[in-house]
């Protein structure tokens, strides 16, 4: 029991440097992780090529052309009318800040409160400094949300080549790396609980993602065609941004509802028009959820809402928006491991549990 106890310290302090280091190294670890789920997605796949004769090789650079091709078809499709709204931004502030005035204007406590604020703020300006009664500001300048978006465009191209000559690499080599180091562990319990491990974590992992992803391509699609019917601007573009949002549970369908509810507002004059999309859209993930979701997810596996939740905004705090992406399959890998490690099966009880 001392030594338990005396144990402790020294986990705590270990589990601190882990968050710390992968904080600290969230440039380093970016692809690595992007490329080990991409890899247990694909994987699948070049196996089964291979299996009709087709060198591995081969096979994983035909799925990763044709990936990369698909997906950049998707990015030049949607790459000007994104701009565009992009360059619109402003004008979608200065309507957001015109309704926001329009309820301030509406309660004059409210102004009443801030001419008190201004005008004390001018007296102690004043009494401060007699010869310069005006209330000086002082104004730091920063680096503008262009400047910051360009930023992470070139970061995203830098890591997203290394990501995908990483991929290939681990589609080519990663199954005969992992039965080297199978081979080197000490025993045969070892060796078996690895390879179970790492044949649940990529079966479990591809289909999670397999599914998940056609579901939110055919949720996209619809919701494209429903933006173009109701006469919205860029639908595609709405549409695309509606399935990406979906691989947020919870978090995904809030922000995609804003952002129609601020397109809205910026492309529509009357408040009925601009209402009528939002609702839809909210009735429609309603439903989603009610019934398509719990089909989908509850067939493979469940998990546990608010340690999902938990989750999303811890990786969202450690990594930020790419965080927010990959906690979902890093909770779910996460819940394999601890699936088949003894030691960890109350976390793999309080994650939730798997239905297969």
């Amino acid at each position: 029991m001392p030594n338990k106890t005396a144990d402790w310290p020294l986990k705590i302090i270990a589990v601190l440097a882990i968050l710390y280091t992968l904080q600290v190294a969230r440039d380093v670890m970016l692809p690595i992780t992007l490329a080990l789920i991409f890899s247990l997605l694909l994987s699948p796949v070049v196996s089964r090529l291979q299996a009709i004769h087709v060198p591995r090789s081969l096979a994983a650079l035909t799925v990763m052309s044709i990936c990369l091709s698909i997906a950049g078809s998707g990015v030049y499709a949607l790459a000007k009318p994104a701009s565009e709204w992009l360059q619109r931004v402003p004008e979608a502030v200065e309507v957001v800040r015109e309704q926001l005035s329009s309820v301030n204007n509406s309660s004059p406590d409210v102004d009443a409160a801030t001419r008190s604020i201004d005008s004390l703020a001018q007296e102690f300006s004043a009494s401060a400094n007699p010869r310069n009664p005006e209330l000086t500001r002082v104004v730091i300048t920063e680096a503008g949300w262009r400047s910051e978006l360009g930023e992470t465009a070139k970061n995203f191209g830098v890591y997203g080549t290394l990501s995908i000559i990483l991929l290939f690499f681990l589609l080519t080599s990663g199954e005969a790396l992992m039965r080297r180091f199978i081979h080197s562990l000490p025993t045969q319990r070892d060796k078996a609980v690895v390879t179970q491990i790492a044949h649940r974590a990529q079966t479990q992992m591809s289909r999670y993602l397999m599914t998940i992803t056609a579901v939110n391509i055919a949720i996209g699609c619809i919701t494209a065609l429903a933006l173009y019917l109701f006469d919205f601007p860029d639908p595609a573009l709405w549409g695309a941004v509606a399935a990406l949002m979906r691989y947020i549970p919870y978090l995904g369908v809030s922000i995609t509802l804003i952002l129609l509810s601020i397109v809205s507002a910026v492309s529509y004059p009357t408040a009925t028009a601009i209402i009528a999309v939002p609702a839809a859209y909210a009735l429609f993930s309603a439903a989603v959820g009610q019934f398509i979701d719990p089909l989908v997810h509850g067939f493979r596996f469940s998990l546990n809402p608010i340690v999902v939740f938990l989750w999303i905004f811890f990786w969202g705090w450690l990594w930020g928006a790419p965080g927010v992406l990959l906690a979902v399959p890093l909770l779910t890998l996460f819940q394999v491991v601890c699936q088949h490690t003894e030691r960890l099966l109350p976390l793999a009880h309080i994650i939730g549990s798997t239905n297969e």
